[in-house]
C-alpha cells in the first residue's frame, strides 16, 4: 500500500454494499480472496479492485444464493469475467478522496479558528467582568473616599479660619494699641505745650519791680 493508493476499511465495504461487516469478513474467507492486512494494527484493507470483486460476488449471491455464487467464483471463466475497475474510475476515486482530505483539513482550520474565536471571547469577558468590578467598586468606594476626602478639607478650612481669627484678633490688638499710644503721644504733647504756655505767661519775682 503506498500512499496515494485508496483503500477502504470492513466497515466502509460493509456500508457500501448495505451488510454488516461480518459478512465481508465470511465473503473473504469463503471466496479466498487476496485482501491485504495493515501490518501495524492487523485490520484489513480494501483496495477499489478488490471492493468491486465484493461487490460482484455479493450481487452474485443475491441473484442465485451463495453456493451457485461460490461455485461459479471458483470457475476460472468466471473469475475472469470480473472486470477491474478502469483507471478512469480510480481517478476519479482519488480525487474525491482528496477533495475529501481538503475538506478536512478546511474543517480543521475553521475548527482552530473557531477556537481562537472562543478565546478571544474568553479574554474578553474577563476583561469586561473586571471592568464591572471597577465600575462597582468605584460605585461603592468612591462616595466613601469623597466624604473622607470632603471632611479632611472641610478641617483644613476650619483651621485656616481660626488662624485667619487670630490673625485678624492679633491685627485688631495692634491697632488699639497703636490707636492708645497716638492718643497718649497726642496727650503728652498737649501737656507740654499747655505747660510751656504757662511758664511763659508767669512773671518772675524781680520781674515784677519793672512794672
Amino acid at each position: 500500500m503506498n500512499d496515494y493508493e485508496v483503500t477502504y476499511s470492513t466497515g466502509d465495504v460493509a456500508k457500501d454494499l448495505g451488510v454488516s461487516k461480518t459478512t465481508i469478513i465470511n465473503l473473504v474467507k469463503e471466496f479466498n480472496l487476496e485482501v491485504r492486512k495493515n501490518p501495524k494494527n492487523g485490520y484489513r484493507f480494501f483496495t477499489t479492485d478488490d471492493l468491486h470483486k465484493v461487490r460482484e460476488i455479493q450481487e452474485r449471491i443475491d441473484k442465485v444464493g451463495k453456493e451457485r455464487a461460490l461455485e461459479d467464483w471458483n470457475n476460472p471463466k468466471t473469475k475472469s469475467s470480473i472486470n477491474p475497475v478502469k483507471n478512469v474510475d480510480l481517478k476519479e476515486i482519488e480525487t474525491l478522496k482528496e477533495g475529501l482530505s481538503l475538506q478536512e483539513q478546511y474543517n480543521k482550520s475553521l475548527i482552530n479558528e473557531m477556537d481562537f474565536l472562543k478565546e478571544q471571547i474568553r479574554v474578553l469577558q474577563e476583561k469586561q467582568m473586571q471592568k464591572e468590578d471597577f465600575e462597582n467598586l468605584i460605585v461603592k468606594e468612591l462616595p466613601v473616599a469623597l466624604k473622607a476626602a470632603l471632611g479632611e478639607k472641610d478641617n483644613e478650612i476650619s483651621e485656616l479660619k481660626e488662624q485667619l481669627g487670630r490673625i485678624e484678633e492679633v491685627q485688631s490688638n495692634r491697632d488699639k494699641m497703636l490707636v492708645e499710644a497716638l492718643r497718649q503721644s497726642q496727650e503728652s504733647h498737649q501737656q507740654l505745650a499747655a505747660g510751656l504756655s504757662q511758664k511763659n505767661n508767669t512773671k518772675k519775682w524781680w520781674e515784677f519791680w519793672k512794672s
